[in-house]
């Protein structure tokens, strides 16, 4: 404990006491916040824990979901203004500065867009309702239903050629940009069919990322400069072998209404690979 300051002139100033990291109580009375290096990120909440307190986010960018704790420490902005815990939703879209506090990443701050930022979107098609001209559509990143209005000024692409609202079928994956309205609806300027149950697909990439236990793994496509997940019914032994997070491959899958399944899979070889052999 530091000596008590005094003054030439008054009674000498109260003894300043500083708490030492072990006498806080992690629950009723958290540390300061270490000096650490912050990095931000943008996601979409995708589970929320009050009593662990801890956020599950989908990153904007990323396949891996990631685990934050935050506390009464973690500041919170909605659209910009000063917000509260309680304020925080599964499904919003978020951007939040994290870092490490020990082992843990923990988040500083959490901004919330309560309105997309941009007027794009990409997710499966869940109904077409003709008579109100309205697409309701799963969001990729939240996996919530969201609904689109359609008016006479929507263009629809199918493929390289124009389509109609005919094409708008159940299960199919589509892009749209849309003017975002107040709430969670909006007016669609263009809808994109990307893939229908059925359709054939080939991916020619590098492998991004692994998941043997399902089966599953992600590509970055050269073709749109996207990653997809790609499924297997099985992986043959010849693959497994040279399978790993960097090779190139290209696989040709069909897309069967729920996700891309491999049918078959050829990894490219590289210079390296070869000087190896």
């Amino acid at each position: 404990m530091p000596a008590a300051s005094s003054t030439n002139q008054g009674s000498p100033a109260p003894p300043v006491v500083k708490k030492a990291p072990e006498d806080y109580d992690p629950l009723l009375d958290p540390p300061p916040l270490p000096h650490a290096t912050v990095t931000l990120i943008g996601g979409m909440i995708t589970e929320l824990d009050e009593i662990q307190n801890r956020v599950t986010v989908k990153p904007f960018a990323g396949k891996q979901r990631l685990h934050l704790d935050f506390d009464v420490r973690t500041h919170v902005f909605l659209d910009g203004r000063p917000a509260a815990l309680r304020d925080l939703q599964s499904g919003q879209r978020v951007y939040l500065d994290t870092m490490l506090d020990g082992s843990k990443v923990f988040a500083k701050s959490i901004w919330i867009r309560s309105t997309p930022e941009s007027g794009n979107g990409r997710g499966q098609i869940l109904r077409y309702d003709s008579r109100a001209n309205t697409l309701t559509v799963r969001d990729e990143v939240s996996a919530q239903p969201v609904s689109f209005r359609l008016d006479s000024a929507t263009v629809i692409h199918n493929g390289n050629t124009s389509g109609s609202v005919e094409d708008l079928k159940t299960g199919a994956l589509v892009a749209v940009t849309f003017d975002p309205k107040q709430g969670r609806t909006g007016v669609v300027r263009d809808v994109s069919l990307l893939a229908e149950p059925g359709s054939t697909f080939t991916f020619l990439g590098k492998i991004t990322f692994i998941d043997l236990s399902q089966k599953m793994i992600a590509i970055g496509n050269q073709s749109d400069d996207k990653d997809y997940d790609i499924y297997f019914d099985s992986i043959p032994e010849g693959v497994l072998k040279e399978l790993r997070e960097g090779s190139e491959a290209s696989i040709s899958a069909v897309f069967d209404g729920t996700r891309y399944v491999a049918q078959k899979v050829d990894m490219v070889p590289t210079q390296q690979n070869m000087e190896s052999k």
